[in-house]
C-alpha cells in the first residue's frame, strides 16, 4: 500500500501527526482489507498458521510504509508496503485454499494505491511485477490442484487489466495535479499583475515597463509592442524587450502579417504554426530569440486599437493556457496604462511649451538649468533680447511682432546644436544654454544665433559662463546684467559678463 503524506518531521508531535494523516488516508483501503480477510474465511478450509502470518504481513507492511513516511521517505515506504500488501494477500489466497479463495482481487488495492500517489512509471512496474509474482510463483512452486495451469491465462488477462487501470489512474491523478498547478499559478500571476499594474501607472517609460512586465509574470521569452503610425496607414515597432531594440525603432510591420490581422480584427491570433512567414517584421522575431508560438493581442483603448502586443514563448498550444490568458489581461490594462502615459506627455509637453513659438518656455528653462547646475559639465548661459520690439509692435503691429517672434524662434532652433537648449522666457526675451564650449567658440555660437534674427531687426545677448560653485540664480543674474550691459552699449551686440570678459565684447558686423 501507499503513502500520500510526505512532510518531513521537525519533532515528534510533528511525527505523529504526519503518521495520523497517513493512517487517516489508509482508511477506506484499511477497510476493504479487513472486509476481505473476514470474507476468506467464510465456506472454506482454512490454514490458520498462513492466514495469521497473512495479517503480520499486512500489518508489518503498513508499519513500515508509515515511519518511512515519516522520515519524508514516501516513495520507498510505498513501494515495499505495496510489495508486502501484495505478499500478504497471495499468503491468505495460500490460506484460503488457493486458486478458487476468490480473494486475489484484493491485491489490485496496491496497485490503484500506487497509481494514485506515486508519479514514476517505474514505480508502477515494480508493483505490478510483484502482482505479477504472487500469481506465477504459486501456479510454478505448487501447481494443480490447488493452482491449475487455466490460471496463467487469468494472470495475464489480471496483469493486462491491472496494467491499464494503473496507467490510467497515474495520467488522471498527473493531469489534475498540472491543472491544480497552473490553477495556483495563475493566482500568483493574478497578484503579479494587480502589482504591477499599480507600478506601471507611475511608470516613467510606460512603453517598456508593459513589454517587461508581460514578458516576467507570463515566462515569455520576450514581448514586443508595435503601434499605429501618426497617419494610422502602418503599424511601427516601438518597444521591447529584446537586445538594442532602438535599431529597430520604427520599422513596419509586414503587410498581411499575424500584427495587422490583430490589429484590424481587435481580436487576439496565437499563432503556432508556420511562426516566419506570420511575424510583424522577422529581424524583431529573431532578436527576440525565435519563438514557436506567439500571441497577437491588440490594444484596445476607448474602442478602437492603438496598437499590438506581441508576445512569444516556446511551449504554447492554446489561448486557454494561463499564460496567455495573463498576457492579455496586461495587454487590455497596458493599453490604458500607455494611453495614460500619452496624453500626460502631451500634457507635460504643453505644460513647457511656448505656444506662439513653440520653443520651450520658461518652466522648461527652470528644470534644464537646474539640471545643468547638477552636472559637473561647463555651460554657459546666454540670455537674449530683441531690440527695439516695442517699437516693432507700435509700427506694425502685434501679429507682425508675433510673427516676428515666431520666425526668431526658428532660426534660433536651427542653428542650435543639439544638445544646446533654446527657450523663450517671456515676451521678446530668450534665453540659450550652450554647452562644453571655451569663451571663444560659445561667441561664435552667439554670433550665429543674432545672425537669424528676421529682416532688418536686431537682438542683444548678455553671456555668463558658470563658475563652480555657482547657483542658478546668481549665474543669471550675472547674465542679465552682461545683457543690460549690451543694451545700454548700443544694442545688436554681445556682452559677456564682467569678470569673464576674456573675449570682450563683440558687434555683428551686418
Amino acid at each position: 500500500m501507499s503513502f500520500a503524506t510526505s512532510n518531513r518531521p521537525g519533532s515528534d508531535g510533528l511525527s505523529a501527526g504526519v503518521a495520523g494523516k497517513a493512517v487517516k488516508e489508509l482508511s477506506p483501503f484499511i477497510a476493504v482489507t479487513a472486509l476481505a480477510w473476514i470474507a476468506g474465511t467464510i465456506g472454506t478450509p482454512m490454514n490458520w498458521t498462513e492466514y495469521v502470518g497473512s495479517i503480520a504481513l499486512v500489518l508489518l507492511s503498513w508499519a513500515f510504509g508509515i515511519a518511512r513516511t515519516v522520515r519524508g521517505d514516501i516513495r520507498t515506504g510505498s513501494v515495499v508496503a505495496a510489495l508486502g500488501f501484495i505478499a500478504a494477500v497471495g499468503l491468505m489466497r495460500q490460506a484460503c485454499g488457493g486458486a478458487t479463495s476468490g480473494v486475489s482481487g484484493v491485491a489490485l488495492l496496491a496497485i490503484f494505491q500506487t497509481a494514485l500517489y506515486l508519479r514514476k512509471r517505474q514505480d508502477l512496474l515494480i508493483v505490478l511485477l510483484g502482482l505479477a509474482a504472487m500469481y506465477l510463483i504459486p501456479l510454478i512452486a505448487i501447481g494443480a490442484p490447488k493452482y491449475p495451469s487455466s490460471g496463467y491465462r487469468g494472470t495475464l488477462l489480471t496483469l493486462a487489466v491491472s496494467a491499464v487501470f494503473g496507467l490510467v489512474t497515474q495520467n488522471l491523478v498527473a493531469d489534475i495535479r498540472r491543472r491544480a498547478a497552473q490553477t495556483r499559478h495563475g493566482a500568483e500571476m493574478l497578484v503579479q499583475v494587480n502589482q504591477t499594474l499599480q507600478k506601471l501607472f507611475d511608470s516613467p517609460d510606460a512603453r517598456v515597463d508593459v513589454c517587461q512586465a508581460v514578458k516576467d509574470i507570463s515566462g515569455a521569452t520576450a514581448a514586443l509592442l508595435f503601434e499605429s503610425s501618426a497617419n494610422a496607414e502602418s503599424l511601427h515597432f516601438t518597444s521591447g524587450t529584446i537586445e538594442n531594440p532602438s535599431q529597430w525603432l520604427s520599422t513596419p510591420a509586414a503587410l498581411g502579417s499575424a500584427v495587422e490581422d490583430a490589429f484590424n480584427s481587435r481580436r487576439s491570433v496565437l499563432v503556432t504554426d508556420n511562426i516566419e512567414s506570420r511575424v510583424g517584421n522577422v529581424g524583431t522575431w529573431r532578436a527576440a530569440g525565435s519563438p514557436t508560438s506567439v500571441l497577437y493581442e491588440p490594444l484596445i483603448h476607448d474602442g478602437r486599437a492603438i496598437g499590438v502586443l506581441v508576445v512569444g514563448w516556446y511551449d504554447v498550444s492554446s489561448l486557454s493556457d494561463p499564460r496567455v490568458v495573463m498576457a492579455s489581461v496586461l495587454g487590455h490594462e497596458g493599453a490604458a496604462v500607455i494611453a495614460r502615459a500619452d496624453v500626460i506627455d502631451h500634457l507635460t509637453d504643453e505644460a513647457h511649451t511656448d505656444q506662439l513659438t513653440q520653443l520651450p518656455n520658461r518652466r522648461a528653462w527652470d528644470d534644464r538649468l537646474a539640471l545643468a547646475i547638477s552636472e559637473s559639465q561647463p555651460f554657459a548661459v546666454v540670455i537674449l533680447d530683441l531690440d527695439h520690439f516695442k517699437h516693432f509692435n507700435d509700427r506694425f503691429g502685434h501679429p507682425a511682432g508675433d510673427g516676428l517672434l515666431q520666425q526668431a524662434g526658428v532660426g534660433w532652433r536651427s542653428v542650435v546644436r543639439d544638445h544646446d537648449f533654446v527657450a523663450r522666457l517671456g515676451g521678446e526675451e530668450f534665453g540659450v544654454l550652450i554647452f562644453n564650449g571655451d569663451s571663444g567658440a560659445t561667441l561664435r555660437s552667439v554670433d550665429r544665433i543674432r545672425a537669424q534674427v528676421p529682416g532688418d531687426e536686431t537682438c542683444s545677448a548678455g553671456i555668463a559662463f558658470r563658475e563652480p560653485g555657482e547657483t542658478a540664480e546668481a549665474l543669471v543674474a550675472r547674465a542679465d546684467q552682461a545683457l543690460y550691459e549690451a543694451k545700454a552699449g548700443g544694442r545688436d551686440r554681445a556682452c559677456v559678463s564682467g569678470g569673464q570678459r576674456a573675449a570682450a565684447e563683440t558687434k555683428l558686423s551686418r
